[in-house]
């Protein structure tokens, strides 16, 4: 039986060279002949390899399956709100959270980028895992930029840039002292619709199997974490390209 397996396990580490063709790139070629090696000279991990990829290809179907069906929503700029080029054709979904400091230090990044490639449009996709109610007020930071944006979206990037700048979790004090500043106190109102965009909007983060915020779609990469603005700006040069070729 063991005969058996290890035949089997070289017999299919030696059909892996056959998969090279014109399609791969020198580092892809090196990694096939590296794998060829590896299952070669270690036959007994090619059951849990066949499992986890098999893993993969399914999660990557799920992830395929839930982003074509939550296209419209993600695109839909009269719910979530944008940096940038509102008809910029060089999209970045953004998964964020006013509470999440990683978020704020991502923004600073993004805000950066939209004014250096005028053709970038940010969509802002509120989760807000961190803080859903805010007490003593009817609404929380997402809410309330949502409303901002939707109602007085000329007003938007203030209370964007005041919201971010706040360190640590906002509260009723400092939502207030921005609204006040910003005077968008109007807009510190309870919203039934806003409130079931969030639900969606944390449904859709689910679907897509996004663990934690912030998290980004450049085209069809994902980007998890935060992304210092030197590697933001590679992956954007690179997506442009691909798009204009």
């Amino acid at each position: 039986m063991k005969k058996t397996f290890i035949s089997m396990a070289i017999s299919i580490a030696a059909l892996l060279p056959t998969l090279s063709h014109a399609a791969l790139t020198a580092e892809q070629q090196q990694q096939l002949d590296s794998i060829h090696q590896l299952l070669t000279e270690n036959p007994e991990i090619i059951g849990d390899l066949q499992l986890s990829l098999q893993q993969y290809v399914e999660g990557q179907k799920q992830l395929e399956n839930a982003k074509k069906q939550s296209e419209s929503w993600l695109n839909d700029t009269t719910i979530h709100t944008v940096l940038g080029n509102t008809d910029g054709s060089t999209v970045i979904v953004n998964f964020t959270d006013y509470n999440c400091p990683y978020c704020k230090r991502l923004d600073g990044e993004l805000t950066k980028l939209v004014a250096n490639y005028k053709d970038v449009k940010v969509i802002n996709i509120y989760v807000p895992l961190k803080q859903q109610v805010i007490e003593g007020l009817d609404t929380n930071s997402a809410a309330f930029a949502i409303k901002v944006w939707q109602q007085a979206p000329e007003k938007f990037a203030e209370v964007n840039r005041l919201l971010v700048a706040k360190p640590g979790i906002h509260t009723k004090d400092s939502i207030e002292a921005i609204a006040k500043k910003t005077d968008t106190t109007q807009y510190l109102t309870g919203d039934t619709k806003i409130n079931e965009s969030l639900v969606k909007n944390y449904k859709t983060f689910v679907a897509l199997g996004l663990r934690g915020t912030p998290a980004m779609f450049i085209g069809d990469e994902l980007i998890p974490g935060y992304v210092p603005y030197d590697k933001l700006e590679q992956i954007i040069k690179k997506n442009m390209a691909e798009n204009a070729s």
